[in-house]
């Protein structure tokens, strides 16, 4: 995961240096921008593969031991089951995902910074904004996950119950689902907003305050402050995930 993150984020650079080359008649940069891509798609392939074998093994650990100490009802243990399996799907979903994330953000910022220090506190500024818009809706989200999986634990008994019962239980089931939805769509809604509003700014200050502009050049500031803004988008992802994790595992536990 590293080694393909790290060949990624120097793609904008060599991309930059690629158009510039080509313009004066270069090769070299479009080569080296030839090979990362390389590496990085292989080392994302390795990486595919070898993943699923051990996020699956976690899975039966946790599920076989889960059922040999828990005396809970059935409908309990058929939910939780299932629910810890959202622990392996985070893990495979998200583990590389945040690697890629913190590298990113890591790596464009720096970057950013060491060509317009101007730019790199604006969007610096947009980090801080958006955590701040994120912690607004966190503990609506936190609250609608638990009530979902309270609820989520008696669909066992419901169904037992006839068939009445699991028309009210999956109706309400589905009341859940969208309003958890309905906050994470308002969620993502104003981090994007905040996302476009700080992009657009940072081209506007980059193009006014840089003495020496070529064409590689804005590409490459571009795409290192558009990659920064779209890994801050990750934010909401992080803060819902963690509910969703520490949730599940209080309920193994």
């Amino acid at each position: 995961m590293f080694l393909t993150e790290l060949s990624i984020i120097i793609q904008p650079y060599l991309l930059g240096k690629s158009i510039d080359g080509l313009l004066g008649g270069t090769w070299l940069w479009i080569i080296l921008l030839f090979i990362s891509y390389f590496i990085s798609n292989l080392f994302n392939y390795k990486r595919m593969v070898y993943d699923t074998k051990v996020y699956t093994q976690i899975y039966n650990d946790i599920v076989l031991r889960f059922l040999k100490i828990n005396n809970d009802p059935d409908s309990v243990k058929v939910a939780r089951t299932d629910m810890a399996h959202d622990i392996v799907g985070v893990l495979e979903g998200y583990v590389h995902y945040y690697i890629a994330t913190i590298i990113t953000i890591v790596g464009s910022i720096g970057f950013i910074y060491i060509t317009n220090w101007k730019v790199g506190l604006l969007v610096t500024l947009a980090l801080i904004v958006i955590i701040f818009a994120v912690l607004v809706f966190y503990k609506k989200i936190r609250q609608s996950i638990n009530v979902r999986n309270n609820h989520y634990e008696n669909k066992v008994t419901a169904i037992q119950n006839g068939y009445d019962t699991s028309v009210s239980f999956f109706n309400r089931r589905r009341k859940l689902e969208i309003f958890e939805s309905t906050l994470q769509g308002k969620n993502w809604f104003f981090v994007g907003t905040i996302k476009s509003i700080f992009l657009l700014f940072s081209i506007i200050l980059l193009i006014t305050t840089s003495n020496s502009i070529t064409t590689g050049s804005v590409v490459t500031i571009y795409s290192y402050v558009n990659n920064f803004l779209i890994s801050l988008m990750s934010i909401p992802v992080a803060f819902e995930m963690y509910s969703r994790l520490t949730n599940i595992i209080k309920r193994m536990n």
